[in-house]
């Protein structure tokens, strides 16, 4: 006849608030290492405690005590929590020092949502001005004494022996860190918090295993200060028919949707995926996509993916695909429109080169027009920035290559507005004019005290006056917006008026040059008719003003604005000091000498 199997509740509920800890990720470190004792003789733990425990790690527990599971979890929890602050230490008075502790350590696993305190120590109320620190709670307490109700409460929760013991010398082999296992145990919680937001979190019973791609990210998080939060910013697309529907290679970024496309297909080992994953994200970071500005999105890709495969080698993210990248030492130390400049001089060739995502593109995805677009670039902006501030300030500094702090720097500033650049721009070349003080006798007989001389202001000579003036080449063929030639009038107008102009020499150029003559600044703020609405050649117009120059009636050195939308010949030449107003997003076909403001 086989023996009947004796049940245990209390020693089965007990056992379950163990596994409870065992597998929670921030006490699993530290419960790895602890010696579990169930102290049935009462040695250690009394009848009326649930259990004890020592600076060594090992854990009494009373099996004969009723909880349930949670309960035990809860109380099992606390006294891991004492063990890996590091509180079981011996300090007098030692009644007053276990209270502190076990306050702090309740308060500390409150917001664990790991399971409640038994009901007998639920009914206690504490005082709202009482710390969490045990330290300065163990201060409180001493200055102001054990209430009659806590001491009751650590009673109940302590029994008749002391819940934390001290061991003189330890009977353990090896010596463990119990704070560094409580370290590893936080880290722990906040990659599960992570991989909870992501969306990576197994279900109840299941285990999930993270994707390469998603364990780039992971690492990018936890060993990349730069990149980290921009990467907790992104979601990981990894469907190969999608990426075959969208022609992606390898990978690809849309920063307005906050995606990340990694084409599983492309058998990337994870050295080479967290390189990828770094790249994408600098992508982001940099603003790329916005920064474009009218250039050929292709080979801007393709410059971008330079200067970026360039940093992450010199910081040793990761390993370059072997499939190969865009890496060339010429161009080291040369910011992405330079690069851009520079491919544009053999474009036949240039067309030859392949971004990630392959031959369909720049793995740049999406429209930069759009209002989530603009929201989601500040943030990488912003998270780019933080990151970098981590870095030089943290245990990273000196390892981001100087062009990138440069570059990430030039980013955090706001651009300036375009009304103010040209405002500086008419400050630097027409500075406020002298006002110089005469002491000269009032010219009037009636004058009350003619003998004292008193200071007055001198005008500007008229000389003087005469040479406070620029010129203006208007492009005024037919793709030019009315808007905007009415928005550049004005603005130069006010300018002008502000900064007391004499005249503007007016030229309207379409397919050829029309001299308006000398305008005065109030003009231009009233009805004034326009020449043109044709083809566009500015050099006309230039080089009328070269021959009003050469016979005197203009200035040698100028200066000159040139107002256009960009669509003229590949190629100006302007003598004189200059500069070219443009609408924003557009660019000219060439390499100006002189600054170029985007009116927007």
């Amino acid at each position: 006849m086989k023996r009947k199997t004796e049940r245990n509740p209390a020693l089965n509920a007990c056992q379950a608030g163990l596994q409870i800890i065992a597998w929670h990720p921030l006490f699993s470190p530290i419960f790895a290492h602890i010696y579990v004792r169930f102290d049935h003789t009462h040695a250690q733990v009394s009848a009326k405690n649930w259990l004890a425990i020592s600076n060594d790690g090992y854990l009494w527990l009373n099996a004969k005590r009723h909880a349930r599971p949670e309960e035990w979890a809860r109380m099992v929890a606390q006294a891991l929590a004492a063990l890996g602050f590091g509180y079981i230490t011996p300090r007098t008075p030692a009644v007053t020092w276990e209270l502190a502790v076990l306050i702090s350590t309740m308060h500390f696993c409150e917001g664990l949502k790991i399971g409640p305190l038994p009901e007998e120590l639920q009914s206690y109320l504490f005082p709202q001005d009482i710390h969490s620190d045990a330290e300065l709670l163990f201060r409180q307490l001493q200055e102001e004494g054990i209430s009659e109700s806590l001491a009751r409460w650590q009673t109940i929760y302590c029994g008749e022996q002391p819940h934390f013991v001290h061991a003189e010398k330890s009977s353990r082999y090896h010596s463990v860190n119990w704070q560094e296992l409580l370290a590893d145990g936080l880290s722990n919680s906040v990659s599960q918090a992570l991989e909870q937001v992501g969306g990576y979190q197994p279900q109840q019973g299941q285990k999930y295993k993270l994707t390469l791609a998603q364990k780039a990210r992971q690492q990018i998080m936890t060993l990349y200060p730069l990149l980290g939060a921009l990467a907790a910013g992104f979601d990981i697309e990894e469907d190969a028919k999608l990426c075959s529907q969208y022609d992606i290679a390898v990978a690809a970024i849309d920063v307005g949707i906050g995606k990340i496309w990694i084409n599983p297909t492309a058998r990337l080992n994870q050295a080479e995926m967290l390189f990828v994953f770094a790249h994408e994200l600098l992508h982001a970071g940099l603003n790329h996509a916005s920064r474009r500005r009218g250039r050929d999105a292709e080979l801007w890709n393709v410059a971008c993916d330079f200067i970026i495969n360039d940093w992450l080698i010199e910081m040793q993210v990761g390993a370059p695909p072997e499939l190969g990248l865009l890496y060339d030492a010429q161009f080291k130390g040369m910011s992405a429109e330079e690069i851009y400049d520079s491919l544009a001089m053999d474009m036949r060739r240039s067309r030859k080169l392949i971004t990630l995502r392959g031959r369909a593109g720049g793995d740049i995805l999406g429209e930069d027009g759009d209002p989530r677009f603009t929201n989601a670039e500040a943030y990488c902006r912003r998270a780019l920035y933080q990151g970098m501030e981590r870095c030089l300030y943290g245990q990273s500094r000196g390892a981001l290559p100087a062009g990138l702090i440069e570059e990430i720097r030039s980013l955090a500033q706001p651009p300036v507005p375009w009304d103010v650049a040209l405002a500086e721009w008419f400050d630097e070349h027409f500075p406020p004019p002298e006002r110089r003080r005469t002491y000269a006798r009032p010219s009037r007989r009636q004058s009350a005290t003619p003998d004292i001389p008193r200071p007055a202001i001198q005008a500007p000579s008229e000389e003087e006056r005469h040479s406070r003036v620029f010129g203006v080449v208007l492009d005024t063929s037919g793709s030019m917006d009315p808007q905007l030639l009415g928005k550049a009038l004005g603005a130069i107008a006010s300018y002008s008026l502000a900064r007391e102009v004499f005249a503007v020499r007016f030229i309207c150029c379409d397919a050829k040059a029309y001299d308006r003559g000398w305008v005065q600044p109030e003009q231009l703020l009233h009805h004034f008719t326009l020449q043109g609405r044709g083809g566009t050649v500015l050099q006309p117009g230039i080089e009328l003003l070269d021959s009003l120059a050469l016979r005197g009636d203009f200035p040698r050195g100028g200066p000159l604005l040139i107002i256009t939308d960009g669509f003229c010949e590949n190629n100006v030449s302007v003598k004189m000091e200059h500069a070219w107003l443009l609408p924003q997003n557009r660019r000219l076909p060439f390499v100006p000498r002189g600054k170029v403001f985007s009116l927007s």
